[in-house]
């Protein structure tokens, strides 16, 4: 997973609703509930960049964390793909 190249899908939003973070998709109703990190994460998905690069950038921004860092990114990840908010493509 980390050399692919995560793209987040069309008609997703990101909602703060009473302190909580919801990705939202009113076309297909379908709705996450997530974290803090979870929504930077999310915010990253722009098809620019692998999640490796993701997992680095992330550790360059919060070093105290750099032990979770990539478990997070990946745990988070795969959430969006199981919830067809983003999409995964191979590096060229």
């Amino acid at each position: 997973m980390l050399n692919q190249i995560p793209h987040s899908a069309d008609g997703f939003e990101l909602e703060e609703i009473d302190g909580e973070i919801l990705l939202y998709s009113p076309a297909s109703t379908r709705s996450v509930y997530l974290n803090s990190t979870a929504s930077l994460i999310w915010r990253l998905c722009d098809g620019q960049q692998s999640v490796g690069q993701i997992i680095e950038q992330l550790k360059d921004a919060f070093p105290e964390a750099q032990d979770s860092i990539e478990q997070d990114v990946v745990h988070s990840i795969q959430l969006f793909v199981d919830n067809e908010a983003v999409s995964l493509t191979s590096a060229a």
